[in-house]
């Protein structure tokens, strides 16, 4: 859609920023391939306890994408500069954008195992359905408007927008935002802990 609509130099720019943005997600399928087994084996023992792992697992996932976004946002010009030159001074600004789009990346595959184990592979079908029209749709309006940063908030936006309307549309998706919410708000829980505990 770039190539058609703006030009070749834009594909490369924004191709340069998503490789460094999508570079990390090998991450969340491995923690999630090592773990997952232990979780699958908790819900045997009991729903308590394959909740209470469950949450744990979207908590570290949600903040080690969270803690990858945060470097990357403030340092992305310099790394794009220093590994593919001055030539793609515009893939700096589109990488601070595209790097939170792994946040819902990261969510994204502890919730595909989700569904698996709860068998709602339909459901998970039509999430990424409507995933993937979103993108299409938002990408049509905001490349026109605003370039390949256009693109970048188009896929931040849709990924985003992916998650809510599949819970509001399935019910059941809505168990996996309370695991997100409640994992962006761990550092909160912690700290309310800490006082609770003195």
């Amino acid at each position: 859609m770039i190539k058609n609509m703006l030009d070749a130099k834009a594909v490369g720019n924004y191709a340069v920023a998503v490789r460094l943005s999508e570079i990390w997600y090998f991450i969340p399928m491995a923690i999630t391939g090592s773990l997952f087994p232990a979780i699958i084996n908790a819900k045997k023992i009991s729903e308590k306890l394959y909740h209470e792992r469950l949450q744990k697992l979207y908590n570290l996932l949600v903040w080690l994408a969270i803690g990858i976004a945060v470097p990357m946002t403030f340092s992305s010009n310099w790394i794009v500069r220093f590994i593919f030159g001055d030539q793609f001074t515009q893939a700096g600004n589109v990488l601070r954008i595209h790097i939170w789009a792994g946040i819902f990346v990261f969510y994204g595959v502890v919730t595909g195992k989700w569904i698996i184990v709860e068998n709602m592979q339909k459901i998970g079908l039509y999430t990424t359905l409507i995933g993937v029209s979103l993108n299409v749709i938002l990408n049509l309006i905001m490349i026109n408007a605003m370039g390949i940063i256009g693109a970048a908030l188009a896929s931040l936006g849709a990924r985003l927008l992916s998650v809510y309307i599949a819970a509001i549309i399935f019910a059941p998706m809505r168990t996996t935002i309370n695991y997100f919410h409640r994992s962006l708000l761990y550092p909160y829980y912690i700290i309310k802990t800490k006082k609770g505990n003195k």
